[in-house]
């Protein structure tokens, strides 16, 4: 009697197990932002959420035709999407996630003046701490800037320029500002400055940033200079490359920025042409890969793109051309070869990760708030206690049933 009935709970259990992993897995979103500490690639927010997840690509497999094993990580105290993160190049000890579109938990609400500023700290290595860092001299348009691509440099400066302005409430574009100024955040000291250099590129929001290994950031097709602060323009010869907005860019171990996706005019308009091209910053001449049409990855727009040894790996997004539909799926592209790896991206069970932690976030200074080809816009996570854990799970599954609709 007693084999049957350890045997009946346990058979309960693993169906349970199997239900409440089936739903771990991140649904399809755009405009999040990621970052690649160590082997773990991040995800933060996007399509009004402010959940965390994570890839794991220590698991070599996932660059042969695996399916990916998604991890999910303490969420971002608010709703986040259209932000830009960095990792501090020290040991990878944190990541700053900065700007964007911030609502607040439970609600639709516009979170633009809820804190002292709208940069977080999130520490992977210290349980996932949340935190907002004291800022001397932070500019307080970042409380509604958006549309940014940040970059950080050795000496742990991160460099972020142009953007636009959000305006939840208004009924035209009328109130809309689009900047160019060059915006640096030392994380040392954690102090910002404002640089409005006289001959900035007109205001960019949408946009691709670059940091060569020579100081340059290159945004496309104009680098500025991290020494002198000195923009300059760059002739790039070559292939012909459509403007785009919402793309994504990656820096080849060999220097090439490698361009992916986006779109023209708008988060909805048609894609551009060609999908994938390839700038050599040495000879600044353009090029066009020839890549076999095998996996090739849907069109994308506002989606999120890293890399890790010699592959960039490509995630979420806006399918481009179809009026808003997103991606949940990952690519991968073999940067040697040129070939699009075959990913299996058949939703499956993972293991959980830190989820059951508490949302903690630490606040010094408020602790109870919680051709050229100008690529960019303008010109552009015992048998004792069997009775308990099955009760435990059946509660666990509904939490988790009244956080994902659907199982698929």
């Amino acid at each position: 009697m007693f084999n049957r009935l350890f045997l009946f709970y346990f058979s309960l259990l693993s169906q349970l197990l199997f239900f409440v992993n089936c739903l771990n897995f991140p649904g399809a979103r755009a405009g999040q932002t990621s970052a690649l500490v160590g082997t773990k690639l991040y995800f933060f927010g996007g399509d009004s959420n402010g959940e965390v997840w994570y890839l794991d690509l220590s698991n070599s497999s996932l660059f042969n035709t695996s399916t990916p094993m998604w991890y999910k990580d303490v969420s971002m105290p608010l709703k986040n999407f259209y932000s830009t993160s960095c990792v501090s190049p020290t040991n990878n000890s944190a990541v700053f996630i900065i700007g964007g579109r911030q609502l607040l938990p439970n609600s639709s609400a516009v979170a633009f003046n809820s804190f002292n500023s709208s940069v977080f700290r999130f520490d992977p290595n210290n349980n996932s701490l949340w935190s907002i860092p004291n800022i001397t001299n932070f500019n307080s348009t970042f409380k509604t800037r958006n549309l940014i691509q940040a970059v950080i440099d050795k000496t742990r400066r991160i460099f972020i320029f142009g953007g636009s302005n959000f305006e939840a409430n208004s009924s035209d574009n009328s109130s809309i500002i689009y900047y160019n100024d060059m915006n640096l955040l030392d994380i040392t000291t954690m102090s910002w400055s404002t640089l409005n250099i006289l001959q900035a590129p007109p205001p960019c929001y949408a946009y691709t940033s670059t940091l060569l290994p020579t100081g340059l950031i290159v945004i496309l097709i104009r680098t500025f200079n991290t020494t002198s602060f000195v923009w300059s323009n760059r002739t790039v010869n070559g292939s012909s490359i459509e403007t785009r907005i919402g793309h994504s860019a990656v820096l080849s171990q060999n220097s090439d920025i490698i361009v992916y996706g986006g779109s023209k005019e708008s988060q909805l308009g048609p894609q551009t042409l060609p999908n994938l091209c390839v700038l050599n910053t040495n000879s600044w001449i353009w090029f066009i890969p020839d890549i076999p049409p095998v996996n090739t990855p849907q069109s994308l727009t506002f989606h999120s793109a890293a890399l890790y040894k010699d592959y960039m790996v490509v995630a979420f997004g806006h399918i481009a051309s179809t009026q808003g539909l997103f991606n949940k799926d990952v690519y991968v592209l073999d940067t040697q070869k040129y070939t699009w790896v075959g990913i299996d991206n058949t939703e499956t069970t993972t293991q959980d990760s830190s989820t059951s932690q508490k949302n903690k976030l630490q606040s010094p200074s408020n602790p109870s708030s919680i051709n050229g080809l100008y690529i960019g816009m303008i010109v552009v996570g015992g048998i004792g206690i069997v009775l308990v854990g099955v009760t435990s799970f059946f509660g666990y599954l509904l939490y988790k049933k009244a956080q994902h609709k659907s199982c698929n």
